[in-house]
């Protein structure tokens, strides 16, 4: 290659293979938490490391945010006298507690391919609709 130095054939890779590296690192998923409703920026996503960046947007509780793998569909999890998901019944994947109002807080995990329902599982929150079913292919 007379003429091309080695530093513009450096740049030209790094160059190529910045979107392959950056494809290949986790996922970000944004999920907002108001009262009494959880929405995550994607409801899909592929296997592998990602990360659920959590935001409470609501204005007077507190929440925390739950992954759970399961087969159920989120409004078929099991639950207790209350109305809150027994989590004994269930595989809990990892969790964030009390994120504060105004707060956000980053739960990094690896997700397999299946089905998981997204939660908040503070008492009475779950019934009041705080759950959406995610999948991961």
């Amino acid at each position: 290659m007379k003429g091309v130095s080695k530093k513009a054939v450096s740049l030209a890779i790094l160059f190529l293979l910045v979107p392959v590296l950056v494809a290949c690192g986790p996922k970000k998923i944004d999920v907002s938490m108001t009262s009494y409703a959880i929405a995550p920026s994607a409801d899909t996503m592929k296997a592998g490391d990602v990360t659920f960046h959590v935001t409470n947007n609501a204005s007077d509780q507190v929440h925390e945010f739950v992954v759970v793998q399961t087969d159920l569909a989120a409004d078929q999890l099991p639950l207790d006298a209350n109305g809150d998901v027994s989590e004994d019944g269930i595989t809990v994947v990892d969790e964030v507690e009390d994120v504060e109002q105004g707060a956000s807080q980053d739960l990094s995990v690896n997700l397999t391919a299946g089905h998981y329902v997204l939660m908040c599982n503070l008492p009475g929150h779950f019934k009041q609709g705080m759950h959406v079913d995610f999948t991961v292919q």
